[in-house]
Formats: structure tokens, sequence, C-alpha cells
């Protein structure tokens, strides 16, 4: 069974969302965005036992409070609605079909089933608790009148949730209490016939080991002595253990080594925190696979929630996750801020929660919107070699490669980190139809964008495609700017940087562009502007010399339009 979607409300700092799920699915966005509180819903949700009116699942801090003076008794309840649903007919088993029959409400038109679980969570103001609720709804969102509450279990059987939060130490997952790993130590079963002799040799092993040392035998001889103190058996009141000789307590002993390529062996909780991550998020696939097969129905989908799985792994090691979760048998979802990772996965697969006007909002690729020609040009320009892109705020598309070296710099000078800022500079000169996929693409994931283009007619053309993505309400310099001048460096030479650029040319070389020229004065200008960058070493060294010269001079040395085009850009970031 597919979990299509989860709408959640009251949750947290989650007003209300409506999540689309696939087979994987990948959030990203900021810092308390909602990623976590999506997968702890989720968690809540699926928990066993939801039949029980008392003893809730949700507490206090889990309710959405709208403002400083709210409290969670009085706010509004929190509603998790997760909504199954078949792709194809008759995806769903027999045993599915007949033992959550009374819950399953067909589609008329399709034939496909569909199933909506609510999960409410409340004040009783009577009782003074904190009391969940559950209950299934018809297609219409109205509340099943149920026989029983068996279909509560049984849908929990038939899609399990298995989660891995971010916070995991690989010393306490491999001991004997941790969440996976006791459950294979549990399944370790001796016969008796065969126990009895295993701690006999293990008894002989023990009393060799001590026994090599007369110290021990001393010590042992002294603490003896405290039975005069307290009661102690009375031939043999000290054991030394150097290895437990019981089965059951070497079993909960039991460690994971790793050999180095050189043959060292070395616990795992000796080894560095990605290796220790790595092994964690196998030992999870592990027992999702073991109990799935050994447990649960042969017709159940697990869903696996992991949190942050690239957490401590190397970049490389990262991006192999994508093949990882693609292994993992079951319905997976990820919350993640690895542009490594996300390099990895599918574009449909994305989901970017971010805020808007205090609301959370979902930003998604929906399938057909772009082309397979513009989907590649995403891969190649962004996902695979600049994955941390989509964490940005805001796009700042830019024609040529001037302007992507420059205009961080100056962005820089001006104050506006793009780190801190949380804006990204792309170029669009390469991109198939001028960049329009990336306005596609970041206006679906919720990415704020401007265009900044030249002052000639192919920058026209530039600013004249930009406006087809204008929202009613804008105006197409909300979005976009053209240069007064042809391109960036013109721009800066009649902003007052004609002196600076012209100093870059050596003296005899300034004295025959100005001869061929002839008083042509736009020739003359731009052959002056293409020898500087050439003297200078390059476009990323020209702007490196014109960074210099702006802190030089200060801030407000940069022209007005510059300056307006980033305080654009950092407004839209802002939010």
């Amino acid at each position: 069974m597919k979990l299509v979607e989860i709408a959640i409300e009251n949750f947290r700092g989650i007003r209300g969302i409506t999540l689309p799920l696939d087979n994987l699915t990948v959030l990203i966005g900021e810092n308390n965005s909602g990623k976590s509180s999506v997968l702890e819903a989720l968690k809540l949700a699926l928990t066993r036992g939801l039949g029980s009116r008392r003893g809730g699942q949700f507490a206090e801090y889990d309710f959405h409070l709208p403002n400083s003076t709210a409290t969670p008794h009085g706010a509004s309840p929190v509603r998790v609605t997760l909504h199954f649903a078949e792709s194809t007919i008759d995806e769903w088993s027999e045993p599915i079909n007949q033992q959550l029959n009374e819950v399953i409400q067909p589609d008329m038109t399709s034939g496909l089933g569909h199933i909506w679980l609510l999960i409410e969570g409340s004040f009783n103001t009577v009782t003074e608790i904190f009391e969940t609720r559950w209950a299934f709804l018809n297609s219409h969102k109205a509340e099943l009148v149920l026989k029983s509450a068996s279909p509560i279990n049984l849908l929990q059987r038939f899609v399990p949730l298995f989660y891995l939060s971010a916070l995991r130490d690989a010393s306490q997952e491999f001991g004997d209490r941790g969440q996976f790993w006791k459950s294979f130590l549990k399944s370790i079963q001796i016969p008796e016939a065969d126990r009895k002799p295993l701690e006999l040799t293990l008894q002989e092993i023990n009393k060799t080991v001590i026994a090599a040392s007369p110290g021990l035998t001393q010590v042992t001889q002294q603490i003896a002595n405290a039975k005069k103190l307290v009661p102690l058996d009375v031939t043999d009141p000290v054991i030394l253990e150097a290895l437990p000789t019981r089965i059951l307590d070497m079993v909960g002993k039991i460690q994971v080594h790793l050999r180095s390529p050189l043959g060292a062996k070395l616990p795992l909780h000796k080894h560095g925190e990605g290796t220790q991550g790595l092994a964690v998020l196998l030992l999870f696939q592990a027992f999702t696979e073991a109990n799935l097969a050994e447990v649960y129905d042969p017709d159940s989908t697990a869903i696996l929630a992991l949190e942050e799985p690239e957490a401590h792994l190397h970049p490389s090691a990262i991006r192999s996750l994508g093949q990882f979760l693609n292994q993992l048998a079951g319905q997976i979802l990820v919350t993640s801020h690895s542009g490594d990772l996300v390099s990895r996965v599918p574009i449909l697969s994305l989901r970017r929660l971010y805020s808007k006007n205090n609301e959370t909002k979902v930003g998604m690729v929906l399938p057909g919107l772009l082309s397979p020609r513009e989907t590649q040009a995403i891969d190649y320009n962004i996902r695979l070699t600049r994955g941390a892109y989509l964490f940005s705020r805001c796009w700042l598309l830019v024609e040529g490669e001037s302007d992507f070296h420059i205009i961080p710099l100056v962005a820089e000078a001006l104050g506006y980190s793009q780190d801190e800022t949380s804006f990204s500079v792309l170029e669009i000169s390469q991109v198939t139809n001028k960049g329009e996929p990336f306005i596609k693409f970041a206006k679906a994931l919720g990415i704020q964008w401007f265009m900044l283009a030249d002052g000639d007619a192919a920058g026209a053309d530039y600013t004249n495609r930009a406006q087809k993505y204008l929202e009613p309400s804008e105006v197409l310099g909300d979005r976009a700017y053209n240069l007064a001048a042809v391109d960036l460096e013109h721009e800066f030479w009649y902003g007052g940087f004609d002196t600076f650029i012209t100093n870059l040319v050596p003296t005899p070389v300034q004295a025959n562009i100005k001869a061929t020229a002839a008083g042509n004065v736009p020739n003359e200008v731009k052959s002056l502007i293409k020898t500087a960058i050439i003297t200078a070493g390059g476009k990323p060294a020209f702007a490196q010399e014109l960074f210099a010269e702006i802190k030089r001079r200060g801030s407000g040395s940069v022209p007005p339009s510059i300056r307006g085009v980033l305080a654009r850009v950092a407004q839209l970031a802002g939010g």
C-alpha cells in the first residue's frame, strides 16, 4: 500500500500543509522549515496503539501556537491525515481488500481504491489530559462509522513504519539496547543441549585466564572477606570473569569489528563518525528487511523515514546514498541538507519546504513541467554540479561569465554575503531557451528569482522571456533588470571606473587602441575593456581586480544600477 499524501494541521511549526509523496521523497529546506516535523508527525500517526483515546500520541509541545500568548490547552487540534491509494487497478492484494474492506473507498470513475486515516490530538477540558483519536474518512472527508477498531491495527500491519533519526550513536545502536541491533540479538536461540557444554567450556577458559595472575587470586580472597559484613555464598563468594560465562550474557556483548586493508581490527565505535554512521544505515536496512520477512504480512509495504542519512559521511559516500536509497525495500521518505545527496535523486522526488507569509509551503516539480531537454539542462548546470543552489532562497540569473564572477564579489563589498543572504548566482547564457528552465524550476520549488541582463538586443530577449513567468500582481521590474550599458563591464566603465579599467592596459597598448579606433569612442572603450580583461589574466582575475578597487573606494562607488539589483535580490531572499 502506498502512502500518496500526508496532510498536517497545527503541528509544531506547521499551521497546515499537504505533502504529496512518491516511492522516494526527499525533503529539503532550511532549518526549522518543517522537514523533521513531517517525519515526526508520520511517526506519531503510525505508532501502534492508536485505538485508545487516553495516553495521547501528541504532547503539549506538538501543538501549533499562533501567537506568544496562546497555550497548548486552548490550541486548535493537531490533525494528521494519511491518504493511501492504488496507482493501478487491483494493485492491492486480496488480503488487503478483504481485511480493510470496511475502510477502502473506491473511486467510481477510475476504479482505484483509497483509504483516508485521520489522527487528531486535542486537550480534553473535562479529563484535563491530551487525547488522541483516530477515524477513517470517506472521499468527502466525513468520518466512517466502523463496527470495530480492527482496521487501524490491520493498516499498521500492512504499512509498518521504520524510523531512523539524525541523532544516532553507533555505540548505542549496536548495543544490547539498540532499537535495531537488539532484535537480532534476541533471535539467537541455542538449544539447551548445546548451551550447557558451551558454558562449561567458557567457565574453564575463564578460570585459566584468571589463574594466570596470582595478584587476581589475592584480590579475590580479600573481597571474599565481605561475607563477614553482607550475606554471600559461603563456599564461593567471589567470582572473577574475564569473559561472560553464560551464553545470555555473551550475546549481549557481541561487538562489530572492522578490519582495515592492512589487517588491523578495531571495534566499530573506535572508527570515525562517517564509518559509524554508514554502519548504522546498513544496520537499519538489514533490520527493516528482516522484520518485513519475519514479522509482517507478505503484502505489507514499509515506509522508511530517514532523517539526514548523509550525516558525517564523505561527499563521495553521500553521492552513493542515492543508489543506497533506491535499494531499500518500501516507500522512502528522507530529509536532507546535502547538495551531494540531492544531486543523485530524481528531480520529481524533491519536496522543498519553505515559509511564505508565516505559512509552510511545499515546492515540487510536477510531471510534465519540464521537457527532457530542460531536465538535462537543470541536471548538468545545477543538480550534478551545484546541488547547494537548491538550498538558496533566491537565484540571481545573469547572462555571462563576467557577471558570474563579478556579481558575487560586488555583493560581498555591499554587505550581501551569498551565504548569509542565501542567494546564488547562475549563468544562463549556455542554457537552453535563454535560461527559462531555471525560472520554471525555481518557481516550482518556491525559490525566489531575479534576472540581470545586458542592455543590448540579446539582453532584451532574456527579460522578454522572463516576463512570461511573472505573477499577475508583478511587473517586469520586480523580477528583471536590463543594464543601461551593453554589458556589466561597460556599466562599471560609465559608472566611474573608466580610469581604473584604462590603467590596467599598458600605456603603449592604450596608444595603439586609440589610434586604431580613430575617434570611434564606443570601439575604443570596447577594446580597452577587452584588453584590460586579458591583461588582468581573464574574467575571474579581472573580477578580483575590480573587487579590490571597490574596497579601496568604498561600497558607495558601485554603480547605482548594480546596487539596486542586489538590494532587490536581498529583499527577495529575505522573504
